[in-house]
């Protein structure tokens, strides 16, 4: 105990030092995060790259304990386990580098999830991985093969959700602080002493940033922040629940440690699917940013979100030590919050995401059965020798797909047939005239065959139907390539000489 307390005011100091270090050189160099008045609500430029502060802050007393100071501390535990540091200094570097070049040239975000991805490799090789996933009522789960992806998953997410929560002056860093001391707690309780030392020097490396990241912050996290972080948060999150698989901590005890950051991501991922918005979109529709528009400033919007993370971590704790019909009642409690939240934060009631749901798989399935429809027609189409029976086929595939009505116009007067085809469905033409002052969705598609125009097909749709009208496109463009393809072999009959007929036609070979 005595050197975890060495460790955490080492730390504590170096931290203070490295971040004034980097505070001023990011002002010179530049490398400043400008107010956009959208989301970002800063009104004056700060510096980032605060996670190399973190960074070395964190790493500095590990080297002091390894490389000068011989006690009990470093020989049975930090020499004998110099893979895992090994790897947690490497996995440590790609993410904090990462970030560093993110914060001063944007990076695409495949390109962020790959360093992501390597990071958590790299930790998983160096033993920071999930093997067995243990749950409070049951026998572990032995994950095999799939240790790999899940281990990396987890990395990933942590990264993701600790980056999500750094939209307000000292937000993510004191959420991953609160986290590091329960975990601190946790490892106490399972005489976890390397696992100890990590979280404390962890905890002065964080706890020394937020002097200068709290409200009004000098310095920002950055991505270099965030990214190191989330990386920390999920490897010493992994270290201080490993245990035999017989009395093995389930992921479930870091898991709700880390709630806050979690239910952000889960809300962002779950708000945006239902938007149908790339995953990668900003928007102001976060925890604390809906807080803020409560009226909370931003210090009692992240007290708030400091108080929250303690209570779950005590909630995590409490799990850990009453494993029985109290873990119940807490994970049910839990459970009835987070259904509440969801309707507060998200603005989604559970019939809303539902009937998302439900008019997905509609969607699929009139997809499938056009799709179908349109092969079918296909055949008939290759076979047809006279322009009724292209057109007889053509509606088929129109009421399939839900047209309320169609019409091809043939190109140029000297067509053969200049007269209009047009079809109406059933519905339609036995419409009211209330039913007429619907809403219609209409299209026009040329027919183009070997570089020449060959006729243009116009159709329409009453928009009642949205599960199908969001297919229409796509379906009408394959019926479009269908029907150009098999019209200029029937309007070759008006070139064809005197005496042979529509029904000579030879139908188009099938080559499939």
């Amino acid at each position: 105990m005595t050197t975890c307390l060495a460790a955490f005011l080492f730390a504590f100091l170096a931290a203070v030092i490295m971040t004034n270090a980097v505070r001023f050189s990011a002002i010179l160099l530049g490398v400043v995060d400008q107010p956009d008045n959208y989301r970002k609500i800063h009104d004056r430029p700060i510096p980032r790259l605060g996670g190399v502060g973190i960074y070395f802050a964190f790493f500095i007393p590990l080297a002091v304990l390894y490389f000068t100071i011989h006690n009990q501390v470093t020989d049975r535990l930090l020499l004998p386990r110099r893979l895992e540091l090994a790897g947690l200094l490497a996995g440590s570097t790609v993410a904090m580098v990462m970030g560093c070049i993110d914060d001063v040239r944007s990076l695409r975000a495949r390109w962020k999830l790959l360093f992501q991805a390597l990071a958590g490799v790299v930790a998983w090789r160096a033993g920071f991985s999930i093997n067995v996933i243990s749950n409070p009522f049951g026998h572990p789960l032995v994950l095999g093969l799939f240790s790999l992806p899940v281990t990396v998953f987890w990395f990933v997410g942590c990264m993701n959700a600790v980056n999500l929560m750094d939209g307000l002056d000292g937000l993510a860093a004191g959420i991953c602080m609160f986290v590091s001391i329960t975990l601190f707690l946790l490892c106490l309780l399972f005489h976890n002493v390397l696992g100890m030392l990590l979280m404390a020097c962890f905890s002065g490396a964080v706890f020394g940033f937020l002097l200068f990241n709290f409200h009004p912050a000098k310095i920002f996290l950055g991505d270099s922040g965030s990214m190191l972080l989330g990386f920390l948060v999920g490897a010493l999150s992994l270290l201080g629940a490993t245990r035999k698989a017989e009395t093995a901590i389930a992921l479930l005890t870091p898991v709700i440690a880390l709630g806050l950051p979690i239910f952000d991501t889960l809300l962002t991922i779950l708000r945006r699917w239902y938007k149908r918005l790339p995953l990668s979109s900003p928007d102001r529709q976060h925890v604390h940013h809906v807080l803020l528009a409560m009226g909370l400033g931003q210090r009692r919007t992240v007290l708030t979100l400091y108080f929250a993370t303690v209570v779950l971590g005590g909630a995590a704790l409490l799990i850990t030590v009453e494993r029985s019909q109290v873990t119940i009642l807490i994970l049910g409690s839990l459970a009835l919050i987070a259904f509440v939240c969801v309707r507060v934060f998200a603005g989604l009631r559970v019939e809303d995401v539902f009937g998302r749901l439900s008019r997905a798989q509609e969607r699929r399935r009139f997809a499938g059965y056009a799709r179908v429809s349109i092969q079918k027609t296909a055949q008939e189409l290759r076979s047809a020798t006279t322009l009724s029976r292209f057109w007889d086929a053509c509606t088929r595939v129109f009421n399939d797909i839900g047209l309320d009505y169609a019409e091809l116009r043939l190109a140029g007067p000297e067509s053969p047939r200049a007269q209009p085809l047009s079809w109406l469905s059933g519905a339609y033409a036995s419409s009211t005239p209330a039913s007429a002052d619907r809403d219609i969705w209409s299209g026009q598609l040329r027919l183009v065959a070997g570089g020449h125009e060959i006729g243009q097909l116009n159709f329409s749709k009453h928009t009642t139907d949205s599960a199908s009208l969001a297919e229409v496109p796509e379906l009408m463009e394959l019926m479009r390539q269908e029907m150009a393809l098999h019209l200029q072999r029937l309007l070759a009959v008006g070139n064809t000489p005197a005496g042979k007929t529509a029904n000579t036609i030879p139908p188009t070979p099938d080559h499939g």
